[in-house]
């Protein structure tokens, strides 16, 4: 059962939580920040960077009433 053993030791590495802020962080910049910056069309650039503010406000947001349920 060692291959087992492995597979499960590999499955549990890829669910944790830092793996997860990692992808969700390379996504996020590989369909937001590189479009607002290397665009030709200005329409594309101005829609990223919209796209970017608000995911950037609503970060904000969370991490607001994170840090004040933390505070309780």
């Amino acid at each position: 059962m060692p291959l087992a053993e492995a597979v499960r030791t590999d499955a549990a590495v890829l669910s944790s939580p830092g793996v997860v802020v990692l992808v969700v962080f390379v996504l996020l910049y590989l369909g937001v920040v590189l479009p607002a910056v290397w665009s030709r069309q200005s329409y594309r650039r101005q829609a990223a960077t919209r796209v970017l503010e608000l995911m950037f406000g609503q970060l904000l947001f969370v991490l607001s009433v994170l840090a004040g349920l933390l505070r309780r």
